[in-house]
């Protein structure tokens, strides 16, 4: 019985590991508008897995330098391509509050293309069951997928 307590207390306290991230056609301004939300104590394990050291990310005060590191570390997780060409991205804002980092982004030039990929490896080095949700929005198209530690991109094709 005790072994029964014990294992059930164990899948329950187990964390979940999951990020969720959309990206929208905007339209007025050309550009693909992206949201990325990552539990922030699995980002650091994540982030200490590329570089040596973690540094005390505050977007609070010292704003600049964090996003700096941030920008380095998700152009090493995260990608969209309009056909065979990378869409570069910016951070346009960060936070962190009850340990989920939130994260607005910009991925421009748009580029006249009806085949997208997304490519999303954030924490599948570290987490067998890591689960990265994806819902892309082009006008009328939307189409929700989950990536995973064996499935790492996916091909959106506009109707």
């Amino acid at each position: 019985m005790l072994r029964f307590v014990f294992i059930m207390l164990w899948f329950t306290m187990h964390p979940v590991h999951v990020t969720l991230m959309s990206i929208e056609y905007n339209p007025e301004e050309e550009v693909f508008s992206a949201f990325l939300q990552v539990y922030f104590d699995d980002f650091l394990i994540d982030y200490n897995y590329l570089e040596e050291t973690v540094p005390d990310f505050n977007f609070s005060e010292g704003k600049d330098e964090s996003i700096r590191l941030l920008d380095k570390y998700l152009h090493s997780r995260i990608e969209l391509k309009g056909g065979e060409k990378n869409l570069d991205f910016e951070i346009t804002d960060a936070e962190i509050s009850d340990n989920e980092m939130k994260i607005d982004l910009i991925f421009k030039p748009l580029i006249n293309a009806r085949v997208f990929t997304v490519r999303n490896t954030i924490l599948t080095d570290i987490y067998n069951d890591q689960s990265n949700l994806l819902i892309f929005k082009y006008n009328d198209f939307e189409e929700g997928v989950k990536l995973t530690s064996d499935k790492t991109n996916h091909v959106f094709y506009l109707k």
